[in-house]
């Protein structure tokens, strides 16, 4: 059949993809470079202005090293992996437990000594668990459609994911980035819809146990409701970005000449760098950041539509909605949109962990479009004008092979 030759043909990679990746780090460096002297003096003292820059190069050049990586193994490979790979996240968030293993921050617990570096185990297990579930729903076809053979061991898998991430790191943002780019594949992979119906309502209702439950969480959502009855207590962080987007105007104040990364904006270089990039850019800026999110997640979703087979579809849907309800949740925390989380803006963020983990999704990504197959691509552009983005949703019916004869 075409596309099962076709995919094992590589051809040009999706270049609009890579630039776009490119772009955002490119924009991300600059305003680390811009805000790196006043972090450096306030938070280090005597050491180097550049010392942020200088680890952010660090941080992209690691995280190149790995997307040219993935981007040069066949994605058939990540499928052998997954057992090992969603194995080894499992591990690593056990060490969180070890003490001397790992340390907290801010009152969480999400990183692991590595000597001199550190690991977050999370953003394996966002890698991981995405291969692990497009690998598991290749398997599964059509039986993902049933309660015991689809829906159950998924609703237990999603489960223990969500409560080793909200107890032993106590981080609601990644878990909320997780349960819904899960949910997605699930979906995509041609589950009932009131499956996914029952599974929205259940994590819904588990999601308010997690707030209520954890006293930190509970004084977030009452921030959120009202970010100006504490703002020089809980509400202090939202106040502050949202005193730095909305100073920014229209065009901003300018690269450099941002006021409220000297020691007024909480984490300007990692969670809250989009209200210093409000700040200086203003609301173009903002609109241009959130421009090249929504072309990346363009690009990944048609890597995706005419991906070769059910596993590369649903790893490209995976990754594409992970970076975008990643950087969804960030932006909207920002502008007090969602309640307040602790997750970096993919690409820009200042970070170690999460840029060398979406670099590898990114990889992924590319190697994936190297692989597509036109003819199934313009086959299911026709169902999907009648169908909506439901036509991704076709894992065990035939229908791509069916088109592309």
């Amino acid at each position: 059949m075409k596309s099962q030759a076709a995919a094992g043909r590589g051809h040009k990679p999706d270049y609009l993809l890579a630039l776009t990746v490119f772009l955002l780090l490119g924009i991300g460096l600059i305003m680390i470079y811009s805000i790196s002297p006043v972090l450096s003096f306030k938070l280090l003292g005597s050491t180097s202005r550049n010392y942020y820059f200088y680890g952010q190069l660090g941080n992209i050049a690691v995280g190149l090293f790995f997307w040219a990586l993935a981007s040069q193994i066949h994605y058939r490979v990540w499928q052998k992996w997954s057992p090992l790979l969603i194995a080894g996240a499992a591990i690593a968030l056990l060490g969180l437990v070890v003490p001397g293993l790992s340390f907290s921050t801010n009152g969480a617990t999400r990183w692991l000594k590595l000597g001199p570096a550190s690991f977050q185990p999370a953003e394996l297990l966002k890698l991981s668990l995405i291969v692990y579930l497009a690998a598991w729903f290749e398997r599964r076809g059509q039986y993902i459609r049933e309660f015991w053979e689809g829906l159950f061991p998924f609703s237990i898998m999603l489960a223990v994911a969500s409560f080793v991430v909200v107890v032993l790191q106590r981080d609601m943002g990644t878990m909320m980035v997780l349960v819904l780019a899960a949910i997605g594949m699930f979906y995509a992979a041609g589950s009932k819809l009131r499956h996914v119906f029952s599974i929205v309502a259940g994590g819904a209702m588990l999601g308010w146990l997690a707030i209520v439950t954890f006293p930190h969480r509970l004084s977030r959502l009452t921030v959120f409701l009202d970010p100006s009855k504490d703002p020089s207590g809980q509400g202090y962080h939202i106040s502050q970005a949202l005193i730095a987007i909305g100073s920014g105007g229209l065009l901003g104040v300018g690269l450099g000449h941002s006021i409220q990364i000297y020691g007024y904006l909480p984490e300007a270089a990692n969670d809250s760098i989009f209200a210093v990039i409000g700040e200086e850019f203003g609301l173009i800026g903002c609109l241009v950041i959130i421009g090249l999110f929504g072309f990346l997640v363009y690009r990944g979703l048609q890597i995706a539509k005419s991906a070769p087979d059910s596993f590369s579809r649903l790893t490209a849907i995976g990754i594409s909605l992970w970076l975008l309800f990643q950087a969804l949740i960030n932006i909207a925390a920002m502008l007090s949109l969602l309640p307040l989380t602790g997750i970096p803006l993919p690409f820009i963020s200042y970070g170690g962990s999460s840029l060398v983990f979406s670099l590898v999704g990114a990889g992924i990504l590319l190697n994936i479009s190297k692989y597509t197959v036109k003819e199934v691509s313009d086959a299911n552009s026709r169902v999907g004008r009648r169908n909506g983005w439901s036509y991704f949703a076709n894992t065990g019916n035939g229908r791509r092979v069916k088109a592309a004869r």
